[in-house]
């Protein structure tokens, strides 16, 4: 007679082994007659994910038109001296300056744009540099965090042009008192953003780390900075943001001579607000295509690679 330990250990055989035969069976089915129906192409998802991103970017214009519009009929039938500039007389003067020989006030609107995005990716590729560095720096050494947080939040409460004076003071009027001005602004935002991403990483990351051996350069690099990369991208992000609206600001004041900003400047002396706007037209499509096309795809590539988000 068999005991009943033999009994319960024989009895887990037999059902191991009818499910291990099922389970062949199963994949042998499902091998045989695929069902399509349940497989979604990679690169079918990917189109649907930037349609997605489209129709999104689509409707938030859309919007933004939409309050425009409504904001300069009200403001135009309180019957103001001068007219509030409505969407369509705005994108049509926007048209004359893009696709036809219309200057502004000396130079094409491209070579405006081309001296702005330079000035723009001079002083954000500095910022870039010195923020990431230096937030690094900070996050990592808990012991000088707590001291060299205090000026760069301090730096970092100045509003962009409250730095004219030692712009002016250093570079005199020009190029490189705007990047200057560009300079200061983004770069505090980076290194906060950096060194708060790398502190937020879990401790216990950090020992695990530890008891392998793995050095002070070994950790940061191989668990730090991956861990951190979603939070220094978004400080990459908030960086461009501030650093685009600084440039417009520095531009109107500091005697660049060309520039988006600078024409608004000049628009708003010859009271040609449908200029201006045009103008502001412009500065929106670039911000939106900087910030929503391009550091958004840095992101979204970076947060994949890391496995937190799919494509």
């Amino acid at each position: 007679m068999e005991h009943a330990p033999e009994r319960e250990g024989k009895r887990r055989r037999t059902h191991a082994h009818r499910r291990s035969a099922s389970d062949r069976a199963l994949a042998a089915a499902v091998e045989k007659h695929p069902n399509p129906a349940a497989t979604i192409p990679v690169s079918s998802s990917r189109l649907l994910n930037h349609l997605g991103t489209f129709a999104q970017i689509a409707l938030g214009v859309f919007l933004g038109l939409a309050i425009w519009q409504v904001f300069a009929l009200v403001i135009n039938s309180g019957g103001a001296t001068l007219q509030f500039p409505y969407p369509i007389e705005t994108f049509q003067r926007l048209l004359e300056y893009l696709f036809t020989d219309k200057s502004l006030y000396g130079h094409t609107i491209y070579e405006h744009m081309l001296a702005s995005m330079q000035r723009l990716l001079i002083a954000f590729g500095l910022a870039a540099a010195v923020g990431i560095v230096l937030g690094s720096a900070l996050g990592y050494f808990s012991r000088i965090y707590q001291i060299g947080m205090v000026p760069v939040a301090v730096y970092q409460m100045i509003p962009g042009l409250a730095w004219l004076p030692i712009a002016i003071l250093l570079f005199g009027l020009g190029d490189k008192a705007a990047i200057f001005i560009i300079f200061a602004v983004s770069s505090m935002v980076i290194t906060i953003g950096v060194s708060s991403g790398i502190r937020m990483v879990p401790e216990v990351l950090v020992n695990a780390a530890k008891m392998t051996g793995a050095n002070g350069a070994v950790i940061f690099c191989r668990v730090l900075a991956p861990q951190a990369a979603a939070s220094i991208v978004n400080a990459l992000r908030l960086g461009m943001s501030s650093a685009w609206r600084v440039l417009i600001a520095a531009e109107m004041v500091v005697g660049t001579g060309i520039g988006i900003g600078y024409s608004i400047e000049l628009t708003r002396d010859l009271i040609d607000y449908v200029g201006a706007f045009a103008c502001i037209t412009i500065i929106c499509l670039m911000g939106l295509l900087i910030d929503r096309v391009i550091l958004a795809s840095i992101e979204r590539w970076m947060l994949h690679r890391l496995g937190m988000e799919t494509r």
